[in-house]
Parts: structure tokens; C-alpha cells; sequence
């Protein structure tokens, strides 16, 4: 009923356009947290395992999961992990990131114990104040620590942009830079990496490598839909959905769609946001349900069983991810990672170059 259409084109088109902004020798470090911003782990992840360095992502479950998939790329955990799971990453061969010294000697003993080496990217927090080194002297005592075992390799040093403006992204690189500097002058060698999509463009933030998130998935050709379930005439001041906030003015024609916020369709919309029916804007009214929504097709030709896009483009009509993100007052990934799992993924390959072929297996992922 509802679908995700992805088009893997469009994602293979963003890499190629993120790899040629890049300086030489900087690597791209694919980030499928959150089952790949809502796209499918498993499907990107395989989709770019030839063309990426590396893959990131955010819980351990989806580092298990890459495993799962036989995804052979290195695989760095982004978040701090409790002592359970990081036992589970250091002996699985994930590259762990390690934002305290309390953690980092915990990491040591266990790689001690099972007589392993744990790969350790440090992170930095240079203004975001979320996880990581704030202290230099903290710091400056966990490259020690490093130095002095056999049992670490200190594989990445990194930080996080907060923000993008200028000033901001300015000052938080500078704090960084003071930490790098440490890095080198203790004569370990790991990669530096900072930039994510947004930081892509400004080659002095590339350093060794870049993290590729959003930037790769946000596209216009991908499209969220679902059907018209039913369609009823109302008349002049009955109410639609749950507290009845929306009054018919006059008697109206509805249809109601079957996709709620189960489904990713933000309770936000409701009243609020428009969706395209037979290359038409319909607006939304009334509150969105869990299972379904209602719209206003006084002026649209529909019958039960049309296509509703919730964000796509239907002949002259278009409603970006963004747009929907702007009424819903938030941004583009939180929109792509709400659309639930119960949302069937339809993977093609250049749905505007007339080509709707589904994406079966490895093969079909070449051009």
C-alpha cells in the first residue's frame, strides 16, 4: 500500500559528485546509520562497497548487521559504546570510537584479555559540546595510553561540525587543528576526518577523509506514495478526523489515502501539508492518523485505487523532501529516516531516464 521508491542511480550519482570535490588521496567514509538515512543498509551498502573506503554507522546492531550482509569495508561505530557492546565490536573487528579515557582503558584491557588489537578512531569535541575529548591534557594522556599498548591502534582522529556558518565552522576547525597538532607531534599517524555532506565544498575541512551522509541521499528523483483507499462526499460543517479541527465549509468530495504517521507521514501535515493526486496538488485536512490521512479532491479527477505522492514528482507537479520538511518545521533526514519499515523499499535504477527496472541482485547494480 505504501512505497518508497528508490532510485540507486541517484545515490551512485551523488557519490560520483561528492568523490569529484574532493582532493587527492581523501577518502570517503559512506555513513549508513539509522538503516541508511531510511534507504536500505544493506542495498547502499552493497550498492557502494566497491567505490567506498569505509562505511559508518551509529549502534552496534547495525555494525552486526553490515557483518550480516558480509560487508568487507572497515566499519566505524560513531557513537560511544557501553562496556557489552564494546566488547562485542572489539572482538567482531569494528573500528570503535573512543571519547573518554574511562573508556579507552577499558577498551585496552579487553583487547588485553582476548590477546587482540582494538581499532580506535579518538574523537574530538570541538564546539558541539555532544561526546568526545574537550581536555587537551585528557587527550594528550590518551595518546599516551595508545602509545604505550600493544594491544590499540589508533586507526582515525575525529570531530563534528555543530554548524555550518562560516564563523562557526571556522572556529570549530581551528579547535581541532590544536588537536591534531598534538596527534602529530606524538608521532602517531592516524587519519584526520571532520567533514561531513554540508562541509563537503571547503577542501581545507577534507583533511584525510570525509563522512558522506545526507548529501548522498538527498535527491528529488526518489518518491514516497501510497493509494486512495475511499472516497466520500461530505457535507457543509461536518468534520474531519480526530478533535474534528477541520469544518467543512461547503459539501466537499474526500478521499482518504492509506498512509498516517505509522508510516512517516508527519502528524504535522495535518491540515497543513498538500500531496499530488493525477498530476494534482490536494491538500491535507484534518489530523493525520496512525494508518491513513484525508484530502481534498473537489477539484481532482480520482477514484479509489490512484497513486498519492506524499513527496515525488507526477507529471508538472513537485514536492521535494525538503518542502515536506519545511512545513513539518524540521529537516530532510528526519523526514527519510521516519518513513517506517513497514513501507515497502522499491529499489530502480534512473526512473527518469524511463528505465523502471527493479533492482534484483548484485549484477543489476552496474549501469
Amino acid at each position: 500500500m505504501c512505497r518508497f521508491l528508490i532510485d540507486l542511480k541517484a545515490i551512485l550519482d551523488n557519490f560520483n559528485k561528492a568523490k569529484k570535490k574532493l582532493g587527492s588521496g581523501v577518502e570517503i567514509c559512506v555513513v549508513v546509520k539509522a538503516n541508511a538515512y531510511g534507504f536500505g543498509a544493506e542495498k547502499i551498502a552493497k550498492l557502494l562497497e566497491m567505490q567506498a573506503d569505509c562505511f559508518a554507522v551509529a549502534r552496534m546492531s547495525e555494525f552486526l548487521k553490515l557483518k550480516e550482509y558480509k560487508i568487507k569495508k572497515p566499519v566505524l561505530i560513531l557513537s560511544p559504546l557501553l562496556k557489552n557492546d564494546m566488547k562485542i565490536a572489539i572482538k567482531n573487528g569494528a573500528e570503535i570510537t573512543i571519547a573518554s579515557i574511562e573508556s579507552l582503558l577499558f577498551a585496552l584491557s579487553y583487547a588485553k584479555e582476548q590477546n587482540t588489537v582494538a581499532k580506535v578512531h579518538l574523537k574530538v569535541d570541538s564546539g558541539m559540546n555532544r561526546y568526545g575529548f574537550k581536555d587537551l591534557k585528557e587527550f594528550k594522556e590518551a595518546l599516551k595510553l595508545i602509545k604505550r599498548s600493544k594491544y590499540a591502534r589508533l586507526v582515525g582522529v575525529y570531530s563534528h561540525f555543530a554548524d555550518n556558518a562560516f564563523d562557526s565552522a571556522k572556529s570549530q576547525f581551528e579547535t581541532f587543528e590544536a588537536f591534531k597538532k598534538i596527534v602529530l607531534k606524538s608521532g602517531l599517524r592516524p587519519i584526520f576526518h571532520m567533514a561531513s555532506s554540508l562541509a563537503l565544498a571547503n577542501k581545507d575541512y577534507q583533511l584525510d577523509m570525509v563522512r558522506l551522509g545526507i548529501d548522498l541521499y538527498l535527491s528529488d528523483r526518489h518518491s514516497f506514495e501510497t493509494e486512495i483507499l475511499q472516497i466520500k462526499t461530505i457535507k457543509s460543517g461536518e468534520k474531519v478526523s480526530y478533535g474534528g479541527t477541520f469544518v467543512a465549509e461547503n459539501d466537499m468530495k474526500i478521499a482518504v489515502c492509506g498512509a498516517g504517521y505509522a508510516d512517516g507521514v508527519s502528524r504535522k501535515l495535518s491540515s497543513l501539508g498538500e500531496v499530488i493526486v493525477n498530476g494534482k496538488k490536494a491538500e491535507i485536512i484534518g489530523r493525520v492518523c496512525m494508518d491513513c490521512f484525508m484530502i481534498d479532491i473537489n477539484n481532482v479527477d480520482a477514484k479509489v485505487g490512484d497513486k498519492v505522492l506524499i513527496f515525488g514528482k507526477m507529471q508538472e507537479n513537485f514536492i521535494s523532501v525538503c518542502d515536506v520538511a519545511k512545513k513539518c518545521d524540521t529537516i530532510p533526514y528526519e523526514i527519510y529516516t521516519g518513513i517506517s519499515a513497514r513501507v515497502k523499499r522499491v529499489y530502480h535504477w534512473g526512473q527518469y531516464a524511463g528505465n523502471f527496472r527493479k533492482i534484483q541482485g548484485q549484477k543489476a547494480y552496474k549501469p
